[in-house]
C-alpha cells in the first residue's frame, strides 16, 4: 500500500522468492556453461550480471514482506527494574510514561482487516502456550515510548481489562511514577494485592522517604494505621449522608434509608452541641442503645449556655427521674415548657424528636443501617475506623484523608474484600465519601495546591454517589483518578442504574483497554473510537448468451478496488490482546497501541 490508490495484498505468499531462485539458477547455469564450453565469455558475463541485477531488484520486496510476516510471531514480555523507571522520571518530570507502542491509524486497521479475512494459521504457527494474539502489536515495525503530558491526566483515567490481563501491573507503573514525583498517592485495593503494596514501598524507598508509606488492612490490624473516615466534613449533614450511602437500599428514595439518614443527622447534631466529634462507634452506640444519654448532655449544655443557673428551676421536672431515661424525659419537658419559647434550638429539637420516637418502630426503620454499622465497629475494626486519640495504650498512628494529602504520603488501603465483600465494599465507599469531602474543601477554599493521585482497583465494588462527584469535580481540586474495572456492566450492577454507569464513563477522558472478553464492553469501546475507510478488492465474473442464437455467448471477469467504512480497531481483537498489551484513547483523541513492562521491585526477581 504505497499510496491511497495503490493497493497490494500485504500478506500474500512471497512470490519474489521464486523469481530470485530462478534468476540465481540462471546465473549458475550460465556460469557452468561458460566453464564447460569454449564460447566467448562476454555473453555469459552479461547474463550473470543481469541475473544478479534482477535478484537485487527483487530482494528488497521479498525481505520486506518476510520481515512483516516475521513480526507477527514476535512475542515479548519485558521486565523492568524500578530503578530504571526512577531515572526516567528524573529526566521527564512533567510526563507520564505508559510503556512502549505506536499511534494506531488507518494503515494498521487495513493490515488487521487483511489478516482477519484469511486463515490466520497460514501466517502464524498455532501455539497453545501463548496468551492472546501478539501479531496485533507486530503490525508496526518500530515502537517508541508512549508519553502523555501530566496535565492531560487531570481528566481521569479508566483502565479496563479482564482478570489477569494486567490491570494491577499497570497500576504498578503508574503508582511508582506518582510516588517518585513526590505527590500524594492513595491506593484503594479491594483484593489486597501484595505486589502492588510492594511497588508502593519500593517507590517510597527509591524516593528516599520510606516513612511516607501509610498502610491500612483489616486483616492485619496490628500493622495498620488507624484511619478515621468521618474526620473531614464541612457540614454535619455530610456525615449522615456518607454513612447512609453504604447502607443497602432498593432505591435512593427508600424510606428506610431516608429515616436512617435523618436519625444519624439528629445524633450528629447532638454531638455538635456538646462539641464532640462524631465517630462510627458513638453513632452506633446512640442508634442501638437510644439517645437518652446524649439528650441529657446536649440539653444540659444548652441550658448552661442560655440560662446560667437553671437547675433549681428544673427540679420540679426531675422528681420522677430514676435513671438516664427518666432524667432525659424531665429535661425534655423543661425544654418544652420553659426554654423553647425563649431559647429554641432546632438541632436539639431534632434530637428530642428522635428520643421521643416509638422505639419499636424506630428499630424497624433502622434495621438496614445497624447491621453494616455493627460490622464496621466490631472487633479490631472498631479501633481502626473509630480511633480514640486519648487511648494511650494504642501506639498505632491516627490519620485521615486530608492529613495524607497534606503530607504527600502514600496510603495503601487494602479492603480484604475476598474474605468479607460486604464490609470491604463499605470501607471503600465510606473512605471515598470522605475523599469527596476533602475534594470539596480543596475546590472551595484552595486548601492545598498539591496534586493527588487516587488509584481504585475493582472500582465497581466501592463506587457511590460521592465518588461520582469526585469524578465530576475532581479536576478543579487537582485530584487525578485512575480507576480499574473488568467490564462496564459492573458499574451498572453496582449503582443499579445504567444512567449512573454512563455518568462514570462520561467523566473519564483517558481510556486504557487491556484484554476484554465482554462483548458489550468491546462494542462500547470501539464505538467510541473514530471510524476509518478500509479497502478491499471486489472480483466479478459473468457469462451471457444471445436470446435468439444460443451459440453466441460472451463472458467477462474483472476486479474493482472498493472502500467501506469500518472500525479503526475491530472489537473482536480486544478479546485477543496479550497480557499487558493495551489499546488506549488518550485525551485529545490520540489512539495508541502499547504494551507495559512487569515492574520488578527487588533485584533477585530479575533472573
Amino acid at each position: 500500500m504505497s499510496s491511497d490508490y495503490d493497493y497490494q495484498a500485504p500478506w500474500r505468499p512471497i512470490f519474489e522468492v521464486i523469481a530470485i531462485c530462478g534468476w540465481l539458477g540462471g546465473a549458475g547455469l550460465a556460469y557452468g556453461t561458460f566453464l564447460w564450453s569454449d564460447l566467448p565469455a562476454e555473453p555469459f558475463y552479461a547474463l550473470i550480471g543481469v541475473s544478479f541485477g534482477m535478484t537485487l531488484w527483487r530482494a528488497p520486496s521479498a525481505i520486506g514482506l518476510w520481515r512483516r510476516k516475521r513480526r507477527l510471531i514476535r512475542s515479548r514480555l519485558t521486565y523492568w527494574q524500578a530503578t530504571r523507571l526512577k531515572r526516567w522520571v528524573g529526566r521527564h518530570p512533567g510526563q507520564l510514561w505508559l510503556g512502549w507502542g505506536f499511534d494506531w491509524g488507518q494503515r494498521h486497521a487495513q493490515l488487521a482487516h487483511e489478516i482477519l479475512k484469511r486463515d490466520l494459521s497460514e501466517l502464524i504457527p498455532v501455539r497453545q502456550d501463548r496468551m492472546g494474539a501478539p501479531w496485533i502489536h507486530g503490525l508496526e515495525a518500530r515502537e517508541h515510548p508512549v508519553i502523555q503530558p501530566l496535565p492531560h491526566t487531570a481528566g481521569h483515567t479508566l483502565i479496563v481489562g479482564t482478570t489477569g490481563a494486567g490491570k494491577t501491573r499497570a497500576f504498578d507503573v503508574l503508582v511508582t511514577q506518582a510516588v517518585l514525583r513526590g505527590e500524594a498517592v492513595i491506593i484503594i485495593d479491594p483484593k489486597g494485592d501484595k505486589d502492588l503494596k510492594r511497588s508502593a514501598e519500593t517507590a517510597c524507598r527509591l524516593a528516599g522517604r520510606p516513612d511516607r508509606l501509610v498502610y491500612f488492612h483489616p486483616a492485619f490490624p496490628e500493622d495498620s494505621v488507624r484511619l478515621d473516615p468521618l474526620h473531614n466534613f464541612n457540614r454535619p449533614s455530610e456525615v449522615a449522608s456518607r454513612i447512609s450511602a453504604i447502607s443497602p437500599g432498593e432505591t435512593t428514595n427508600d424510606p428506610f434509608k431516608a429515616f436512617g439518614q435523618k436519625s444519624l443527622d439528629n445524633v450528629i447534631q447532638g454531638l455538635m452541641v456538646i462539641e464532640e466529634r462524631p465517630t462510627l462507634v458513638k453513632l452506633r452506640r446512640y442508634l442501638e442503645g437510644g439517645p437518652a444519654f446524649l439528650v441529657v448532655q446536649a440539653l444540659e449544655r444548652h441550658y448552661d449556655r442560655c440560662l446560667g443557673d437553671w437547675r433549681s428551676d428544673a427540679k420540679p421536672f426531675m422528681k420522677a427521674a430514676r435513671d438516664t431515661e427518666g432524667k432525659a424525659q424531665g429535661l425534655v419537658r423543661f425544654y418544652r415548657e420553659n426554654v423553647q419559647r425563649t431559647h429554641p434550638n432546632s438541632d436539639l429539637e431534632g434530637l428530642i424528636s428522635l428520643f421521643e420516637h416509638d422505639r419499636t418502630h424506630f428499630s424497624k426503620m433502622v434495621a438496614s443501617l445497624l447491621p453494616i454499622m455493627n460490622m464496621l465497629t466490631s472487633g479490631p475494626l472498631g479501633s481502626l475506623l473509630a480511633p480514640d486519640p486519648e487511648d494511650v495504650d494504642d501506639p498505632r498512628p491516627i490519620t485521615d484523608m486530608a492529613r495524607i494529602i497534606e503530607n504527600a504520603q502514600v496510603a495503601y488501603i487494602g479492603l480484604d474484600s475476598l474474605s468479607d465483600g460486604l464490609v470491604g465494599s463499605a470501607i471503600g465507599s465510606i473512605l471515598l465519601a470522605e475523599l469527596a469531602a476533602v475534594a470539596g474543601d480543596r475546590y472551595n477554599y484552595g486548601v492545598s495546591d498539591r496534586p493527588v493521585n487516587v488509584f481504585v482497583d475493582e472500582a465497581a465494588e466501592v463506587i457511590n454517589d460521592p465518588f461520582i462527584q469526585v469524578l465530576n469535580k475532581g479536576r478543579g481540586a487537582k485530584i487525578r483518578l485512575f480507576i480499574a474495572t473488568q467490564t462496564f456492566a459492573d458499574f451498572a450492577a453496582r449503582t443499579g442504574s445504567e444512567a449512573k454507569a454512563r455518568q462514570v464513563l462520561g467523566n473519564v477522558n483517558n481510556l486504557i483497554v487491556l484484554r476484554v472478553l465482554d462483548g458489550e464492553t468491546q462494542q462500547y469501546i470501539t464505538d467510541n473510537l473514530p471510524k476509518t475507510r478500509l479497502k478491499y478488492v471486489m472480483r466479478t465474473q459473468g457469462v451471457s448468451t444471445h436470446a435468439s442464437n444460443p451459440t453466441v455467448f460472451s463472458g467477462n471477469i474483472g476486479e474493482r478496488l472498493m472502500e467501506e467504512e469500518g472500525d479503526l480497531f475491530p472489537p473482536q481483537l480486544l478479546g485477543q490482546l496479550p497480557d499487558l498489551h493495551y489499546i488506549a484513547k488518550l485525551s485529545g483523541g490520540r489512539i495508541v497501541k502499547g504494551r507495559l513492562p512487569i515492574l520488578l521491585t527487588t533485584p533477585k526477581e530479575n533472573h
